[in-house]
């Protein structure tokens, strides 16, 4: 879902399909309409913020846990391939802002295990463990090797959980706090919670309070697109997890 971005995609089809029966039928005309204010919406930030919103309102913006836990579990979303020109395979953009922000409570909060948790991502012939490429950023922040436990089979937020909790479980933890997106950290909190983990969230990166009000915040942009995207993910998601149990 994430990769194919079925809400644009949906609004550009509706946009040709209006188009080709604007001529033929009354229906042409206002599903054009339709589909014009629906892509002003889907890139005008102040809709995305709302819609943000109502993934992070769950949660306090907040620097520090509100509770206490005996381990970080940070979930990962992508990685950037090595090539010929820049030979290392880095985090993603996501998993780059989740590991920091795990280092950080790391270093500033309590010196306790983390868990990176990201399964193999492959691109062509190469594929990468995205667990892999967020331990080394954290380990780059000062947190020692020893301190960093990789899981690095889950293709999903549940699995993050799944596989996440087999290795806290040969720990004796069950006290863990989350580090992910704001907007991805319902879902993520629901999958940890439902495999009888006590949870407290550190989201980072909210994404609802960046918009100020500006007038320039008022024209349409890419990046609403993207939030809005991340964001219909999250709602399919959450609700296929609840349908099939896993929250």
């Amino acid at each position: 879902m994430t990769y194919l971005q079925p809400g644009i995609s949906f609004l550009v089809l509706l946009l040709i399909i209006g188009g080709l029966l604007r001529r033929q039928t009354r229906y042409g005309r206002k599903l054009t309409i339709a589909a014009i204010i629906g892509l002003f919406l889907w890139s005008w930030p102040p809709a995305a913020a709302l819609v943000s919103g109502t993934l992070e309102w769950w949660f306090p913006v907040a620097a520090i846990p509100p509770d206490d836990a005996d381990a970080i579990v940070v979930l990962g979303a992508n990685v950037v391939q090595g090539d010929p020109s820049q030979p290392e395979t880095l985090p993603g953009f996501s998993s780059y802002v989740r590991s920091r922000h795990a280092g950080w409570l790391y270093r500033n909060w309590k010196p306790i295990p983390i868990v990176t948790s990201g399964g193999i991502e492959k691109t062509g012939s190469h594929q990468s463990v995205i667990a892999e490429a967020m331990a080394h950023t954290i380990e780059e922040q000062g947190v020692p090797a020893s301190m960093i436990w990789m899981e690095g089979a889950s293709q999903s937020t549940y699995e993050n959980a799944l596989y996440s909790t087999r290795i806290l479980n040969a720990h004796g933890i069950r006290r863990v706090a989350v580090v992910t997106e704001a907007h991805h950290m319902l879902r993520a909190v629901k999958c940890f919670r439902k495999l009888g983990l006590t949870v407290t969230a550190a989201p980072c990166a909210f994404r609802s309070i960046r918009f100020h009000g500006k007038w320039t915040e008022f024209v349409p942009t890419p990046e609403a697109m993207l939030t809005n995207e991340d964001c219909l993910h999250e709602w399919v998601g959450l609700l296929w997890y609840w349908v099939s149990r896993k929250i």
